[in-house]
C-alpha cells in the first residue's frame, strides 16, 4: 500500500540521473549544503522503516526501499552524497555518491516542502538543491538522541572539506541548510566543528 502511495506522489527517477556525464556532473563549484534525515526527507522520505536509527547497519534497508520506490532502474547510486549511521555504539559516514554529480533532481522538483525552513529555503530559491552536496542522516531526527560526536563528525568529515577547499561561507543558514529536521536535531551544535 505504501508502495503505491508512493508511486503516485513521487515520479520514479530516470536512472540516466546516475551515469556518469558531463550533464551530471558539477560544472562549477556545489552551491552549498543540505541535511536531511532518512524518515522526514522533503524529497525521498524512507518509510516506514527504518524510522530509529539502531545500532545495526540500516543503510541496506536504505538503500532497498530508495530503489523500490523511487528508482526506475537498480542504479549503483543512491541520490545523497553521504549517509550518517550508528553501527554498533559509533556514528559512520558512507559516500553513496560521487560527490562530483549532481543530486538527481531540482528545485522543480515538488511543490510540498514541509517545514518552514524548508518551505523558505524553496520559495525564496535560496540555490538549486541539485548544486548541493547532500548530507543523510539515517532515522527520524524527531525521535533519535544525537551525541556531540555525531555532530562533530557531521561538521569535520561531511561539511568542513567543502567549506575549505570551495571558500563556501561557515554559517548555518549562509550555504548548510537543514530541511526538514526534526527538533532533536541541534544544528547550532555543528558549528564548533566548521571553522576553517
Amino acid at each position: 500500500m505504501y508502495c503505491d502511495l508512493v508511486s503516485v506522489i513521487y515520479e520514479r527517477i530516470d536512472p540516466t540521473k546516475d551515469v556518469a556525464s558531463i550533464a551530471n556532473k558539477f560544472t562549477t563549484k556545489p552551491k552549498g549544503i543540505i541535511i536531511t534525515d532518512s524518515y522526514n526527507n522533503p524529497f525521498f522520505p524512507i518509510r516506514p522503516t527504518p524510522r530509529i536509527d539502531t545500532s545495526k547497519v540500516n543503510l541496506i534497508e536504505v538503500y532497498r526501499r530508495y530503489r523500490e520506490n523511487y528508482a526506475k532502474f537498480q542504479g549503483p547510486f543512491l541520490p545523497w552524497h553521504y549517509c550518517v549511521e550508528m553501527i554498533e555504539d559509533r556514528y559512520v559516514v558512507f559516500n553513496t555518491r560521487p560527490i562530483d554529480m549532481k543530486f538527481p533532481i531540482t528545485n522543480s522538483y515538488k511543490k510540498e516542502w514541509g517545514d518552514e525552513t524548508t518551505q523558505l529555503f524553496m520559495k525564496n530559491n535560496i540555490f538549486d538543491i541539485s548544486e548541493a552536496i547532500h548530507i543523510l542522516i539515517i532515522g527520524d531526527s524527531n525521535l533519535d538522541i544525537y551525541t556531540l560526536r555525531t555532530y562533530e563528525i557531521i561538521g569535520r568529515i561531511c561539511i568542513l572539506p567543502f567549506i575549505r577547499y570551495f571558500k563556501l561561507p561557515e554559517g548555518i543558514f549562509q550555504r548548510t541548510f537543514p530541511l526538514n529536521m526534526g527538533k532533536r536535531f541541534k544544528i547550532d551544535l555543528i558549528t564548533k566543528f566548521v571553522h576553517r
